[in-house]
């Protein structure tokens, strides 16, 4: 059996990350990508390092499982092939800035004339209305005017961004949860629909506790490393060969810390008899953990608050997950064989479903890998095709 989205096909424009992440778990589910590229140039990641061979690793992690068309579509028989790929469709994506599929002559109501059942979603920083609409933004921007800078990194330093694209990612996971939102009404209706993901909006969507925080006492919430300001403890203590962090954050879970470390006065101590109490005391509460973690190594403390069942982790390496058993064992470092780079090693699908289980099934392809075959497969000939490759349409 095929994944979960067999037999659905998108049209995707989407380059840089949080488009092509989008449509990465898409194809991870079954549905069919058309990855549609400007000839000769393609998506900006295939430049993007690390390179090996002349092929990007970044690109090739996130486009697996896609076909690419080299289609110039700002051409007018590239704009008339694309309409022609519309009709076969159920979802075009793309991650350019809001009004430009409209001056392409490409916009909603050009598609939905095309093929009334075709969903149109864009992801894009600031969303297709609002006074910002037409600026730039790249992951950074939306991460520092959304807030989360400024929440994030050490009390006495500077803001900070975290380690990986998270407005990307979050705003591509978005944007595939719409798709699927709006394929699933169209079961219902029978008519596509227009699915508008910004960049802002889910950096701000995801804040947390920072807006209730505002709302409830009217303060801002500031950095403060790795404390959790609606649960304590939870945070960062030392030992002997590094760092580990704990997470307590219910009485269930504090009472057995406390007999981990021998401390059950703890349970007992007003200070510390409920989470609100724990998080106003929280530096008390911290230094004592503190010295019980700071003379012990790592692993002594991992295997010992594992079995009193508090949650708890040492810092690890990406290069140390990566040979995790745990990954291993949920498949999320799979093999690949790429054409040009070998065998590459990506991440697996996170998404697990016992019936259609996703999976990566194809590396990324090369630039225009599929044109052919697609074009043939709505009437184009060989003979256009060589008219087409001298125009630079294809």
């Amino acid at each position: 059996m095929g994944g979960a989205l067999e037999g659905v096909r998108i049209l995707d424009l989407t380059h840089a990350y949080n488009g092509p992440f989008c449509t990465m778990h898409l194809a991870d589910h079954g549905a069919e990508i058309l990855k549609i590229e400007k000839p000769g140039v393609g998506d900006m990641t295939r430049e993007w390092p690390p390179i090996k061979n002349g092929e990007s690793g970044y690109y090739a992690a996130i486009n697996r499982n896609k076909k690419s068309i080299s289609l110039d579509i700002t051409k007018d028989r590239g704009k008339e092939i694309f309409k022609t790929l519309v009709k076969t469709a159920d979802v075009v994506v793309n991650n350019f800035r809001p009004g430009t599929m409209d001056r392409l002559g490409l916009g909603y109501d050009v598609l939905k004339s095309i093929n009334p059942r075709i969903i149109l979603a864009e992801g894009s920083g600031f969303g297709q209305y609002g006074p910002l609409k037409d600026r730039a933004a790249y992951d950074v921007i939306a991460q520092a005017m959304g807030g989360l800078c400024d929440i994030t990194g050490d009390a006495d330093g500077p803001p900070m961004k975290p380690g990986t694209a998270i407005g990307d990612n979050y705003t591509g996971t978005y944007l595939a949860l719409g798709i699927c939102l709006a394929l699933y009404r169209r079961e219902k209706s029978g008519l596509g629909q227009c699915v508008d993901v910004a960049m802002l909006d889910t950096i701000f969507s995801i804040l947390e506790n920072a807006l209730p925080v505002l709302a409830v006492k009217g303060e801002s919430l500031k950095r403060n490393g790795f404390v959790d300001p609606a649960t304590s403890p939870y945070d960062l203590f030392p030992c002997r060969n590094g760092h580990v962090v704990i997470a307590a954050a219910n009485n269930n879970t504090f009472n057995r810390l406390c007999e981990a470390m021998n401390r059950t006065d703890l349970i007992k101590n007003e200070k510390f008899s409920n989470n609100d109490l724990r998080c106003t005391n929280r530096a008390e509460l911290s230094a004592i953990i503190r010295e019980w973690t700071s003379g012990r190594d790592k692993g002594e403390l991992e295997a010992c608050l594992t079995e009193k069942g508090v949650p708890v982790s040492s810092i690890y390496s990406v290069e140390e997950i990566a040979r995790h058993p745990q990954i291993e064992a949920r498949e999320m470092l799979v093999e690949i064989q790429h054409p040009v780079m070998g065998p590459l090693k990506v991440q697996g699908v996170p998404i697990k479903l016992s019936a259609t289980p996703g999976s990566v099934r194809a590396s990324s392809p090369l630039l225009g890998e599929h044109t052919a075959d697609v074009l043939a497969s709505v009437g184009i000939s060989p003979e256009e095709m060589n008219l087409l490759k001298e125009q630079r349409i294809i």
